[in-house]
C-alpha cells in the first residue's frame, strides 16, 4: 500500500486468518477498536479463490483462535469474490508447481489473472516470500503486517491501533519473532 492505494486484491488462507484473529481473540474489542478484516473487505475489492474457501472450512473444525477466525472469515462471505482460477481463458488448465500450498498457488493464478492491485499473505519469512514473490506477475506481494501498517501511514487507523493489532495478532500467528515484523514496528513511528 505505500505509495499506491490498494484497491483491488487476492488474498490467501494465512492472511485471511490473520486479519479474523482480533475478531477471535477475547482480549481484543473489535466493537472499540479497528478490525482489519472488516477495514479490508470494506477498502478493497477482495477475491479468493476456491482452495482458500476449502482451507478456511478445513480451520473451522479446529476449536482455537484460527478456527474461530476461519470462521469469522467464512461468515463474511458476501463480502469477498470467489472465483476459480482455472476457468478463466488466460490461465493454465491444471495448478502449476510453485512450491507453495494450493491456496497460496490458485491465489497467486487468480491474482496474475485478474491484474489485482496486490495478493495479500502472511508469506514474509523464509524461502516461500521469494517463490510468491517470483510468481506475481504484476500485482505486488502485500504482507498482512505491511498492510497493518500501511493502514496506519494512510491515515485509517492510529499508529497505537496498528501496533496493538500487530501485538495482539502476533502470538496466534508466529509472529512475534519474526525480523520482518520487528522492522515494521520500528518503523511505525
Amino acid at each position: 500500500m505505500s505509495g499506491a492505494r490498494l484497491r483491488t486484491v487476492v488474498a490467501d488462507t494465512s492472511a485471511l486468518v490473520s486479519l479474523g484473529v482480533p475478531r477471535a481473540d477475547a482480549d481484543y474489542d473489535t466493537d472499540m477498536a479497528p478490525d482489519p478484516l472488516q477495514y479490508l473487505l470494506t477498502s478493497c475489492d477482495v477475491s479468493v479463490p476456491p482452495a482458500v474457501v476449502s482451507e478456511l472450512q478445513d480451520l473451522t473444525q479446529y476449536r482455537d483462535i484460527h478456527g474461530a477466525a476461519a470462521t469469522n472469515v467464512l461468515a463474511a462471505r458476501d463480502h469477498y469474490t470467489v472465483e476459480d482460477p482455472y476457468e478463466r481463458d488466460e490461465t493454465p488448465d491444471s495448478r502449476p508447481t510453485f512450491g507453495l500450498d494450493d491456496g497460496e498457488t490458485d491465489g497467486i493464478v487468480l491474482a496474475n489473472a485478474l491484474g489485482v492491485d496486490g495478493f495479500l499473505t502472511d508469506e514474509f519469512g523464509g524461502t516461500n516470500f521469494a517463490l510468491v514473490h517470483a510468481a506475481l506477475q504484476g500485482p505486488r506481494i502485500v504482507p498482512t503486517p505491511r498492510l497493518l501498517c500501511d493502514y496506519s501511514r494512510n491515515g485509517y487507523m492510529t499508529v497505537e491501533d496498528a501496533r496493538r493489532l500487530i501485538t495482539t495478532i502476533s502470538p496466534h500467528r508466529s509472529w512475534e519473532n519474526s525480523p520482518y515484523v520487528a522492522q515494521l514496528l520500528a518503523h511505525l513511528e
